[in-house]
């Protein structure tokens, strides 16, 4: 792993993401099949889309765009829940995030986010 580095960050939305839910098939209507007969696909299509799903708790997430060494762009995320120490708003000029490069053995690459500094609008 690299240093802590400090990237600007272009973009960030903090939105609520569906964290557990339950869905229940929906009934196939009663259909008589002759030997080696199977149901048609827009048979099973509907019974799947007519299910209801049970949605028991939302996340918030925190996804953060910033530009990193080399001027390119880079997406990451952080699950809000137990990781509120990691975001400070700031009055400084500029949203900012600290991460670090991890680079592996095959030439891939991914940023762990530290923190992140907002700029308070």
């Amino acid at each position: 792993m690299s240093p802590t580095t400090t990237f600007p960050v272009r973009y960030f939305s903090i939105v609520t993401v569906p964290k557990e839910f339950t869905h229940q098939m929906g009934q196939i209507e009663n259909t008589v099949l002759s030997d080696g007969a199977s149901l048609n696909h827009d048979e099973i299509v509907k019974a799947i889309s007519a299910g209801k799903s049970q949605l028991s708790s939302l996340t918030p997430y925190l996804f953060v765009l910033f530009e990193i060494e080399n001027g390119g762009a880079y997406w990451t995320y952080l699950d809000l829940a137990g990781e509120l120490s990691k975001i400070h708003f700031t009055d400084g000029k500029t949203s900012e995030i600290k991460a670090e490069k991890v680079t592996f053995a095959n030439g891939g690459y991914m940023y762990v986010m530290k923190e992140v500094y907002l700029k308070r609008k």
